[in-house]
């Protein structure tokens, strides 16, 4: 008994500190307002992935977004020193 409480207690604290952050990096997107905000978005999805599904997909849509973009910086490297030398 004490053990399933102590898990739902730390589930909870787990999904209220990931809400919090999930609103702090979005007032952090505004513009104007200084700070990292879609780095919060992204670890704060990461956080809440653990507990809801549709986290986990934003979460694993926003890395393959991330490695498709430096893919594209790599391959646009490449071509830049292939040009010009």
């Amino acid at each position: 008994m004490l053990r399933a409480t102590g898990y739902l207690l730390w589930r909870l604290c787990r999904i209220i500190f990931g809400l919090l952050l999930l609103l702090l990096g979005v007032f952090m997107s505004i513009p104007g307002v200084p700070g990292p905000g879609i780095v919060v978005i992204v670890f704060s999805f990461a956080i809440l992935s653990r507990d809801f599904y549709w986290a986990e997909r934003a979460h694993n849509y926003l890395k393959r977004l991330w490695h498709e973009v430096l893919e594209r910086r790599k391959l646009a490297a490449a071509k830049r020193e292939t040009d010009h030398g």
